[in-house]
């Protein structure tokens, strides 16, 4: 006879085997589980144990229930005596399921373990003696109380036993409700799932919007006429008369005479604003003016001159801006004002940085991203401290091609500061923008214009002059005058002259592609700054080669202006 196991250590391993067993679904054929070491009845819908232990029946049923089932309940003379075949082997008795229900003597009516009814009438209890000890009411009270059922091997019929008593029992295991209620299980746990994955989705899928929104939000901040404050303006063309004195010579600021003027006022409140009246031309859509003036006057930048409104009168285009003390940089290259001092090296390096940062702005932070189309001199106002201001954004859309030319295409035929791709192909982008500004820079450092006159060749562009210069590594002779000359200036090494040198050419090569980007230009010139030294220590000569393709030759083009 094999040694039974421990009540505790089976249901353990009954526990480990049913989890496993769990997502098997079983089919018509296939044979139903049984866990290991029960037997299976022969209908296959329920696994018996044999517990060989004596213990009495509620300890019997105890163990029973930690295996998952309960004490056999027995439904048919088949499984009777498939039951007393398993009690045999070991003993002549065991424990089964049943237990008196009431404490009268006549009648008794039982019940099983899994809360079934007994039928009497299919397994007749054997009136067995029940060795009650004492006399009257107290042992028949200890009688029908305390009275299970007992099967034996060598009877078709059950018999009945004090409940204390020690047997072996016999355990079973309804397969079909194991089955439910891994079903049961399934059923829940498909449910929390599906709770759990769809309440991760909905937070996944509201963060993405979340985030999408709030960037769309960050962007029209920038680029949205309503979306941010402080708003703009519509003057009126006698606020604007009385502001400029009618526009009198003496409110005019140096520069834009042919596109029509920019003029100094003053408004009511006391501050400061210039005028810049458009040219008159075929450009008559109101609406679409107003609707380019407020989305430009939206855009805020250290650097770029902040529109504080315009002025549309039967044709007649104004843009109203926040006055720059300083004026045009044309102004303080050129024609110095009185009472004003030369720029000098460290000057013209932070006017060319902080517009530079202006332009890297337009190009890279707005979306869509602003060409300004018009970089020049005279665009380009400086502050009090000679921090650079960039005017104009968005005004050449409503400037015409022909005044386009007029306004850049210098004497002699040159270009000055147009890109050659707009000439040619009139296309404009934000490389014809890094080509402009490489004109300008040439001419911060050297204070001529991009084309003057000659008197031995007549006009000259400004890369007639300089290259030669560059190619026989002349670099300090490329300085504007006025920094050279001064006794009280400070003069830059030879090699930062060549450096900003060599960004001009980069900017200023004919293929667009291979310009940079203004951000990188930006690194550039912040890089270049460094301490200066005297004329007099500036002896290092650096030999640089210039590419052909860096060395702009002047372009002829012929316009029949109306």
């Amino acid at each position: 006879m094999n040694e039974e196991p421990s009540c505790h250590y089976r249901h353990r391993t009954y526990r480990q085997k049913r989890v496993i067993m769990m997502p098997k679904v079983r089919s018509s054929s296939e044979e139903p589980p049984c866990p290991n070491g029960w037997v299976m009845d022969p209908n296959k819908t329920k696994c018996f144990l044999h517990v060989g232990r004596p213990q009495s029946w509620n300890d019997s049923e105890t163990c029973c229930n930690k295996y998952g089932g309960h004490l056999a309940s027995l439904s048919s003379l088949q499984e009777l005596h498939f039951a007393q075949s398993l009690c045999g082997e070991s003993i002549n008795s065991c424990w089964i399921g049943g237990r008196r229900l009431n404490n009268t003597i006549s009648g008794f009516q039982w019940t099983w373990s899994d809360n079934s009814q007994w039928n009497k009438s299919m397994f007749p209890l054997a009136n067995v003696p029940l060795n009650c000890t004492g006399t009257g009411q107290s042992c028949l009270r200890n009688i029908t109380e305390n009275v299970c059922s007992v099967m034996t091997n060598n009877s078709k019929s059950l018999i009945s036993e004090r409940c204390d008593n020690p047997h072996a029992s016999l355990c079973i295991l309804d397969i079909d409700a194991k089955c439910n209620r891994h079903r049961d299980y399934l059923i829940i746990l498909a449910v929390v799932s599906g709770l759990i994955l769809s309440t991760t989705l909905a937070v996944i899928v509201w963060l993405l919007v979340y985030k999408r929104g709030k960037k769309r939000r960050r962007s029209r901040k920038l680029t949205d006429p309503a979306a941010s404050l402080p708003s703009w303006k519509v003057f009126t063309k006698e606020e604007l008369r009385s502001i400029t004195k009618n526009f009198s010579e003496g409110n005019r600021l140096v520069g834009d005479a042919k596109a029509g003027g920019t003029y100094s006022g003053v408004q009511p409140d006391g501050s400061k604003v210039a005028v810049k009246r458009l040219k008159r031309s075929s450009f008559k859509r109101k609406k679409e003016f107003y609707s380019e003036i407020g989305r430009v006057a939206r855009l805020r930048h250290p650097n770029l001159v902040v529109v504080m409104g315009c002025c549309y009168d039967h044709g007649d285009r104004y843009i109203v801006y926040e006055f720059v003390a300083n004026g045009p940089l044309d102004k303080w290259l050129h024609h110095i004002p009185r009472g004003g001092r030369s720029l000098d090296w460290a000057m013209r390096m932070k006017i060319a940085t902080t517009l530079a940062q202006g332009i890297a702005f337009l190009h890279d932070k707005v979306k869509p991203q602003v060409v300004h189309r018009d970089i020049r001199a005279s665009n380009v106002l400086l502050d009090e401290e000679f921090g650079a201001h960039l005017m104009g954004v968005g005004l050449s859309k409503f400037v015409p091609y022909e005044a386009m030319h007029e306004r850049t295409v210098m004497a002699g035929g040159t270009y000055g500061y147009l890109a050659p791709e707009f000439v040619y192909r009139n296309e404009l982008t934000t490389k014809s923008d890094v080509y402009s500004f490489g004109v300008l820079l040439l001419e911060i450092v050297s204070g001529r214009r991009p084309a003057q006159a000659v008197d031995s060749v007549g006009w000259q562009s400004i890369f007639e002059w300089a290259t030669p210069l560059v190619q026989a590594h002349r670099y300090p002779e490329l300085l504007d005058p006025y920094i050279s000359s001064s006794s009280t200036s400070i003069i830059p090494e030879t090699s930062s002259i060549q450096k900003v040198v060599d960004l001009v050419y980069s900017c200023t090569q004919h293929v667009p592609s291979m310009r940079p980007r203004m951000s990188h230009v930006v690194h550039q010139l912040q890089q270049f700054a460094q301490p200066p030294k005297n004329l007099a220590d500036t002896t290092a000569i650096v030999v640089v080669e210039i590419p052909k393709i860096l060395t702009l030759q002047p372009l002829t083009v012929s316009l029949n202006l109306v």
